[in-house]
């Protein structure tokens, strides 16, 4: 996995955080692509929103433990809503589906933002099992630390 930058170095060196860091960024991106193309289906395109909002959501560094597990499960909720979404479509579909346009587009879409919550829910998996391997969780854990240190500190102080 290797040595992940703390918040600091990252801010003052800009080094990445990680692939993850930008996998997310880009799903997000692109689910956003999605829900302006089906902004002729307003249920579908308001979960390719809350697609694109869980992703980004997912790039935020600090997030209270509760709210990852809540997040979890929406995602969760959100990956079932664009598989069943798909799987629902599937019986309609012709042999050479791909290659029939706006179908094409629906179907395919649906398929990828399928998979695209799989990254996004493996995120906030991480951080729920505070993993040495997760470098949000880590970096979490030792600004805990530090911040308990200091009021320590202070009340040592005073």
């Amino acid at each position: 996995m290797g040595d992940y930058p703390s918040h600091e170095e990252q801010r003052l060196t800009g080094k990445p955080r990680g692939q993850m860091h930008y996998a997310n960024a880009i799903i997000s991106f692109v689910l956003v692509l999605a829900a302006l193309v089906h902004f002729d289906r307003p249920a579908e395109s308001a979960m390719f929103v809350l697609g694109a909002v869980l992703a980004a959501i997912a790039l935020k560094h600090w997030l209270h433990a509760r709210m990852v597990g809540l997040l979890a499960v929406i995602t969760t909720g959100a990956m079932f809503f664009f598989f069943a979404s798909f799987f629902r479509l599937t019986p309609t579909l012709q042999p050479d589906w791909y290659w029939q346009g706006q179908q094409a587009v629906h179907v395919a879409s649906l398929l990828f933002a399928g998979f695209a919550m799989i990254p996004v829910l493996t995120e906030f998996s991480c951080r729920m099992k505070a993993s040495e391997n997760c470098p949000l969780t880590r970096r979490a854990e030792v600004a805990k630390v530090a911040k308990e240190q200091k009021s320590s500190v202070a009340s040592v102080r005073s």
